[in-house]
């Protein structure tokens, strides 16, 4: 996966802001592991759409099962 944050022009930005080099650097790499823990992967987002839609098709088939259940009574009590 490509960076999504570049540290150095971040370090850089802030040094140049009057930032303590050591300082730049402790925030940059707290930046990187908060942007890390905050991405949503492709797999993650593939696996979860997989489980959705298999929620989904469970609630069909219930809904499904439901209304021929009634049907059926129906049926019946008509005759």
């Amino acid at each position: 996966m490509p960076d999504i944050f570049d540290t150095v022009m971040f370090m850089d930005t802030l040094i140049e802001g009057g930032m303590p080099e050591k300082q730049a650097k402790a925030m940059a790499s707290a930046m990187v592991q908060l942007i890390d823990s905050q991405l949503v992967t492709k797999n993650f987002l593939d696996m979860r759409l997989a489980q959705l839609k298999s929620e989904l098709i469970q609630w069909m088939v219930g809904v499904i099962v439901v209304q021929t259940g009634l049907t059926a009574v129906l049926f019946k009590l008509m005759h």
